[in-house]
């Protein structure tokens, strides 16, 4: 069996723009792969075309082999684009596998060490209490247990008394309204480590269950401040790529939860080699997962096959547009959880779209007051 071609494709999803791959073989088993990198879709496709002069007519069987050549040849290696078109293409060749086998991915990755797989709803951005406590309500109608917030307004480097009282606001109202179920939160990254530890403390009394991202994924000096006096546990990870980017963090203990994205840090090779660092070093593995259909599948491959796995981010609010992109969508239960992911392979397809069709979804962007350029 040999590749016979690599072809990426975008479409607009319902929050940001989707990036897909499709490799086809010489016996008619084509592979899928998600490589959504919101903002930067035409990027990741034409490192995709770059990656196809590596691996045409390879085997698509050594995925390893692949993901090396893919990796180290050509000199520059590393990097958002370039990672995340090896880990859409990395995805489909385990697509492929899986279904050359007639199985799910996870069983090729030793099997399932659960039964079931938690997850926790994003409840995206806001400022205003009561809308959370909407979406909230909404979520724990569904299912959820647990749920993440985005309360940061625009900051800059000095995070003031009103942006404190807002984000205290909002984790007050999280806390009323979940009683003893858990909430998140997520930073962005857009904090100074002054301004996350002073926020750390203010909503200490609300017990988030971690903090992600409180100061942005290339300041560990910043983290390390963080680490010394957060009693909150930090999770990171999102904007890091292969184990190389994950070493400093779990080597010096940065983090107590670390979120590798399958569709940007390296495929379903490297998250599986991630996951097992993650264990070894006795930190949890939550997969970041805010896209697509696809990237939602990959992700609970390796969350039904890794030990140190928690809990998994899912979008809930976007079912009927998912539908129009692959099949199946994956909802919560009763429980909070779901079932072990569906096989052969990866276990789902992109719907038919239209060729050629132009790229509309809006590049996120985020402003301070004042008119200056804050971090998204």
């Amino acid at each position: 069996m040999k590749i016979v071609s690599i072809e990426p494709f975008s479409i607009d999803g319902p929050v940001s723009d989707l990036c897909y791959v499709k490799v086809q073989t010489d016996e008619g088993i084509a592979g899928y792969g998600e490589c959504s990198l919101p903002g930067k879709p035409n990027g990741v496709a034409g490192a995709i075309r770059d990656l196809e002069r590596l691996l045409l007519e390879a085997d698509p069987t050594d995925s390893e082999w692949c993901w090396q050549r893919a990796y180290r040849h050509g000199y520059w290696r590393g990097g958002p684009i370039l990672t995340s078109a090896m880990s859409g293409v990395d995805v489909a060749l385990w697509d492929i596998r899986g279904k050359l086998v007639d199985q799910p991915i996870y069983k090729l990755l030793g099997g399932a060490v659960r039964k079931r797989i938690r997850l926790y709803a994003n409840l995206g951005l806001s400022e205003d209490p009561e809308v959370f406590r909407q979406r909230t309500r909404a979520a724990l109608a569904l299912g959820y247990r647990t749920v993440k917030i985005y309360p940061l307004p625009p900051v800059g480097s000095v995070v003031d008394k009103q942006a404190l009282a807002s984000v205290v606001a909002c984790c007050e109202a999280m806390r009323e309204e979940l009683g003893d179920r858990d909430f998140a939160l997520d930073f962005h990254g857009k904090l100074t480590a002054a301004g996350a530890i002073a926020m750390e403390a203010a909503v200490r009394h609300t017990n988030p269950l971690w903090i992600e991202e409180p100061v942005a994924a290339e300041s560990p000096a910043e983290l390390r401040r963080c680490v010394e006096h957060f009693t909150v546990p930090i999770a990171v990870g999102e904007r890091l790529f292969t184990r190389w980017g994950f070493r400093p963090i779990l080597d010096e203990q940065l983090a107590g939860i670390i979120q590798p994205d399958v569709s940007n840090a390296g495929g379903i090779t490297e998250l599986s080699k991630l996951a097992a660092m993650a264990e070894t070093y006795g930190v949890a593995f939550n997969p970041h997962n805010p896209n697509g259909p696809l990237q939602v599948l990959a992700s609970l491959h390796l969350a039904a096959s890794a030990q140190a796995f928690a809990m998994l981010e899912h979008r809930h609010e976007f079912h009927d547009a998912f539908a129009r992109i692959a099949a199946p969508v994956v909802a919560v239960e009763d429980d909070g959880c779901c079932g072990l992911p569906p096989g052969p392979g990866l276990g789902g397809t992109p719907c038919p779209r239209e060729p050629g069709q132009p790229i509309r979804g809006k590049i996120h962007e985020s402003f301070r007051r004042d008119g200056g350029i804050d971090d998204w």
